[in-house]
């Protein structure tokens, strides 16, 4: 389940007015008298005198240059170039939305990732999956860096007003232009351009498109970093000692305490969506920045420069950042080798599901209790000519226990609905794995489990982020 194929890197901060005909003009001026700080410094100035004036455009542009001379001292890294800005009318994100579905995926293969939710259980049969993702990325986006054309694009509401997005109401923002808004959300963005000017953002996540846990690890590097630097930013703190001190452990207690809230303050189509769009979008701003948080914790910015080398490889190291790193829990990838079902069966899609989104789908069975000790996992899902759906899965775990926890939460959840599955299914549980053979007849569901043991199995590495 691609989780890349919305956004390129960033999902949504807040709406901002934009104009992309004025370029940044002060940012060089009298850099042999003053440092970076006093320059970015009295370009906030600038800009807030702008924004008492009613001149929003303006003001906006004098707080880009004023961060593109101050991030470099918090994040502790060196712009390379000035990024480049451009404005997308809210009308027209749906159409911008859609293109980079249609760049990223082809339709066969959007088809097969609503085939598949919808084969777990995860959203409902009658769903239209890509229109409601296009709703709620509508509603909620408010900004985004685009790391295949290297711009930051902000949004322009229709008329005088704004609606305040998702990230906006968690901050307690109102309708109307706010000085400090827009400075730190300039300041999240720039932060991804940064990254990128660095580390070839589109590279990294390109490189690992068809392992969605993995990708929504790097995606919560990228957006916990962001968000991190977007706190610094908006306490002032230009040398960002204070903000690589904020308590990780105090982060993640606020965040599970908020987290059944946060949301509600979406729009409408935020509020009815299963809980696999929700908390997947959430997952990489509130959760990577309690994981960024930790590292900076332990070795400050150079930290997050490293983890930018050997980024997470799974949403259980996220979730549980002392299985990061060279002494952490490395995952297993999994390779179910040739599956033929029967002639009628046309295999759609291969994925992995990952702690997170394992705990999701067993919510209402103890799933964060059932999915914790997931060491890997793989999935391919079939389909018939009648729309039947068939998977097999396979998942590997720490211990015996991790495995017979999560065997017993899966059978109870496979039991619930039953009514669901057409066909047959078959939970069997050998040592540390446990496959799931689903929507077959009792026959083939027995020769595809024997299959689905035999997987082979590879310890991953960052080798495929090698350019």
């Amino acid at each position: 389940m691609r989780l890349k194929a919305l956004l390129p890197a960033t999902l949504l901060t807040c709406s901002l007015l934009w104009a992309n005909s004025l370029l940044p003009v002060a940012l060089a001026q009298d850099e042999d008298e003053k440092s970076p700080r006093e320059i970015g410094v009295e370009l906030l100035k600038q800009g807030d005198s702008l924004a008492d004036e009613g001149k929003t455009t303006e003001a906006e542009i004098r707080y880009q240059e004023a961060m593109e001379a101050l991030l470099p001292g918090l994040r502790h890294l060196p712009f390379k170039h000035t990024v480049k800005r451009d404005v997308t009318p809210r009308d027209k994100i749906r159409d911008y939305l859609l293109k980079e579905l249609e760049e990223d995926a082809t339709p066969d293969e959007r088809r097969a990732e609503s085939l598949t939710l919808k084969a777990f259980g995860l959203i409902p049969d009658d769903l239209d999956y890509e229109d409601l993702r296009l709703k709620v990325y509508t509603e909620e986006v408010g900004a985004f860096y685009d790391p295949q054309t290297d711009t930051m694009h902000l949004i322009l509401e229709p008329g005088d007003g704004r609606k305040p997005g998702l990230l906006e109401a968690i901050l307690g923002r109102r309708p109307g232009f706010s000085k400090d808004e827009s400075r730190t959300v300039i300041a999240h963005e720039l932060t991804h351009a940064l990254a990128d000017q660095h580390y070839d953002l589109d590279r990294l996540l390109n490189a690992i498109k068809d392992d969605s846990d993995r990708q929504l690890a790097l995606t919560a590097l990228i957006e916990g970093e962001a968000t991190l630097v977007m706190m610094g930013a908006s306490s002032e703190d230009w040398t960002g000692e204070e903000t690589a001190k904020l308590p990780a452990e105090a982060l993640g207690s606020a965040f599970r305490f908020m987290a059944p809230l946060l949301r509600v303050a979406g729009g409408s189509s935020m509020r009815s969506a299963p809980p696999i769009i929700g908390e997947t979008m959430l997952f990489p701003y509130l959760r990577g920045l309690v994981f960024c948080a930790h590292l900076t914790n332990d070795k400050g910015w150079s930290a997050l420069d490293a983890a930018y080398a050997n980024p997470p490889l799974s949403t259980e190291q996220i979730l549980h950042p002392e299985k990061y790193g060279p002494n952490g829990d490395a995952p297993i990838d999994l390779d179910l080798g040739p599956l033929d079902p029967g002639a009628e069966w046309t295999e759609r899609e291969r994925g992995v599901l990952g702690e997170l989104q394992i705990a999701i789908l067993l919510r209402s069975h103890k799933g964060n209790d059932a999915a914790a000790g997931w060491d890997g996992d793989r999935y391919a899902t079939f389909e018939n000519p009648d729309g039947r759906t068939g998977i097999v899965w396979i998942t590997t775990w720490d211990t015996e226990a991790d495995a017979h926890e999560f065997a017993r939460a899966l059978g109870r959840y496979q039991a619930r609905r039953s009514s669901e599955i057409r066909g047959d299914d078959l939970i069997s549980e050998r040592g540390l794995d446990v496959v799931l053979v689903q929507g077959f007849s009792p026959e083939i569901n027995h020769q595809l489990t024997e299959i689905a043991f035999k997987a082979q199995r590879f310890e991953k590495t960052h080798a495929i982020l090698t350019p």
